[in-house]
């Protein structure tokens, strides 16, 4: 998907080396799930591909469990893992910045190829170096999101739908001394909120993430963050 432009009402763009000093305030939404899951992140233009996978993970929600790719400028990018896709271009050395942006420019990062977790990117602006004292900053967000495995768009209203069912019956059967505890259920039917957002977490975690800006080792890695984590608390 090519980036979508609208130049009467486009900022001017910002070029060389001051693309890479710029900050760009991205807003990040999932496509396919209404109400609306979104974020707004401030990320500076010298941020990699590779750097921004882990951004986008981090303020959404999701445990890098995944192959996933961007696609800028009608071109695919992405990290490549052994039995994985496989892009041109290596995502640690392409910068955010290298791309003559736009306000209202949009690009997409899908994550997860079976679930198919396609999110929109837009840049809502361009602002200056000044704008950010350091790491990526959440600014605001909407909403939890969705857990892994659920099945995509369509799996994640069905299960949701299902968690609310079997809450609204286990306070009855609570109350009726059943032993709801022994119920085949997954385990986040027991601690999902689908409206709840911690903007406080994630801007620790994202301070957390910065700490390893360009580590091979960690920006190459594919698995759950909870060790990572383990230690952050808003």
């Amino acid at each position: 998907m090519k980036a979508m432009r609208q130049p009467a009402v486009a900022a001017p763009t910002v070029s060389g080396t001051d693309r890479l000093q710029a900050v760009y305030q991205l807003k990040i939404h999932l496509l396919g799930i209404s109400p609306q899951i979104s974020r707004r992140v401030l990320v500076r233009g010298d941020t990699t591909l590779a750097e921004l996978h882990h951004v986008f993970q981090v303020v959404m929600g999701w445990e890098n469990w995944h192959l996933h790719s961007f696609h800028l400028w009608g071109k695919d990018y992405g990290i490549c893992y052994a039995g994985g896709t496989w892009f041109t271009d290596d995502a640690r050395r392409i910068h955010l910045g290298d791309f003559e942006w736009r306000v209202k420019d949009r690009f997409t990062y899908t994550y997860d190829f079976g679930d198919y977790w396609q999110h929109q990117v837009r840049v809502e602006k361009i602002l200056s170096a000044t704008a950010l004292a350091a790491h990526p900053v959440c600014i605001s967000g909407r909403r939890a999101c969705p857990p892994e495995e659920v099945g995509g768009p369509r799996g994640y209203d069905q299960r949701t739908l299902d968690q609310f069912s079997w809450s609204y019956e286990a306070v009855d059967r609570l109350l009726a001394g059943e032993n709801i505890f022994a119920d085949d259920v997954p385990t986040w039917f027991w601690t999902y909120r689908p409206e709840h957002f911690d903007k406080a977490q994630v801007n620790a975690r994202l301070a957390k993430v910065y700490q390893l800006k360009g580590n091979p080792d960690f920006l190459l890695s594919q698995g759950g963050y909870d060790y990572f984590f383990a230690d952050v608390t808003s």
